[in-house]
């Protein structure tokens, strides 16, 4: 009888192994590095952004042609030549956000955008 009144082992450590929650930490982190597919993807991103910084200095010293973006046009303002230094910060802390995430549709959308925004810009040369 004095077994079953046994304390039972504290099992509180252990995570449940179910769906969604079953790949992650305790701080909600993948424990998984991410796949080279997203590392490719994320390099291919900020090389996007740095092509989008090259194309449009060189559209807008084409006469008629403006920047679309709004942000990137009140950088323009504010900034001068170093309009792309905000940018950049931005680049970055999106870089440092998007190797937290899991899925990777927001990095195809993300590179998709700025690839779009690099032919845009070269339409203008």
């Amino acid at each position: 009888m004095a077994d079953r009144m046994a304390e039972p082992e504290d099992r509180s450590l252990e995570l449940p192994d179910w769906g969604i929650g079953a790949a992650r930490g305790r701080a909600g982190m993948c424990e998984q590095p991410a796949s080279r597919t997203y590392w490719i993807l994320l390099i291919l991103f900020v090389e996007l952004q740095i092509a989008d910084i090259l194309t449009t200095d060189r559209a807008l010293a084409v006469p008629g042609v403006w920047e679309l973006n709004p942000l990137m046009a009140i950088s323009q303002a504010e900034f001068g030549a170093a309009w792309w230094v905000p940018k950049l910060a931005v680049v970055a802390y999106l870089c440092l956000a998007a190797t937290f995430m899991r899925r990777r549709w927001p990095i195809i959308f993300a590179v998709s955008v700025s690839g779009l925004a690099v032919l845009g810009n070269i339409s203008h040369f």
